[in-house]
């Protein structure tokens, strides 16, 4: 049958045209299918006219392994939990077998009736995003650069020579209005590396800004391959004799880069530059942080 024998009929055109809107909002789309690989490529080069292509993908296991095997191995290159996966299939055994090894996955099973497709995923609460940041529209982008620095990380001969190839430039400054968004959104997903892991809505940033009860940095970073974009939040209010660190946080993307390590020479810079003796920040322990 080939490539060409693929059917795109409206059903299907809608599921894709679903899916690469979903990619747009910030989710991370990923293909797992039991098939040959190159038949699976060439799909993709030879129906140009298709919604989904293989560049809004940001990884796959295409091979006759168990999907829940592949699952787990998708989340460990990916960095990412099984409860941030939603897997999607029409195979009532495949969601089965899913469900069974990997409950921790969201399995939605598609209508077995076509025309039924459309209306069901509108309907499905897991894909709904209520606010759509800068850096959620470059999400599948900010992933393909993580795994070409995981890749570098592997091939570089010290953890030394591997940051210094990386050509980090790491950017600390006050938050500005059109940022508070994306702060609030840090607080809400960020659990690794979050002092608190206290979530924020956007109000609540905004009002401790416009109040000045809290000052706000904010933290961007670049290297080698790419821009990260803005991935850091502190929040801090300096005290008779301290600076008290209310939210610490940074993106799991990157950590293990030494930006961690700037956050905390800045905090220490700006203690000193108003004459207090130390740095406290607020750690509340989670099963998470």
């Amino acid at each position: 049958m080939g490539p060409l024998g693929v059917r795109t009929d409206a059903p299907y055109q809608a599921l894709q045209d679903f899916l690469v809107a979903r990619q747009q909002a910030g989710l991370l789309l990923y293909l797992c299918s039991k098939n040959q690989e190159a038949d699976v490529f060439a799909v993709f080069r030879e129906r140009p006219e298709m919604p989904l292509g293989r560049g809004h993908l940001v990884a796959w296991r295409i091979n006759w392994r168990p999907k829940s095997e592949n699952l787990r191995s998708l989340a460990q290159e990916l960095n990412l939990g099984l409860l941030s996966f939603i897997f999607l299939d029409d195979n009532p055994l495949e969601c089965a077998e899913v469900q069974a090894h990997c409950p921790a996955v969201t399995t939605i099973q598609l209508p077995a009736e076509g025309e039924r497709i459309a209306h069901f995923l509108d309907h499905v609460w897991a894909f709904d995003r209520l606010k759509i940041t800068a850096e959620d529209r470059e999400r599948t982008g900010y992933y393909r650069q993580g795994l070409q620095r995981d890749q570098w990380h592997r091939e570089a001969p010290t953890f030394a020579d591997f940051l210094a190839g990386l050509e980090l430039e790491i950017e600390i400054s006050a938050m500005t209005s059109d940022q508070i968004q994306r702060a609030s959104q840090l607080t809400q997903r960020t659990n690794q590396f979050n002092a608190t892991t206290i979530r924020r809505t956007e109000a609540e940033i905004r009002q401790a800004w416009e109040a000045g009860a809290l000052e706000s940095l904010v933290v961007k970073v670049k290297d080698r391959f790419g821009d990260y974009g803005l991935v850091g939040l502190i929040l801090l209010e300096s005290l008779p004799r301290s600076l008290r660190v209310d939210a610490f946080l940074l993106s799991c993307r990157a950590l293990g880069q030494g930006v961690e390590h700037q956050m905390l020479t800045r905090l220490g810079q700006i203690a000193e530059a108003c004459r207090l003796e130390s740095v406290e920040i607020r750690h509340i322990p989670t099963a998470r942080n």
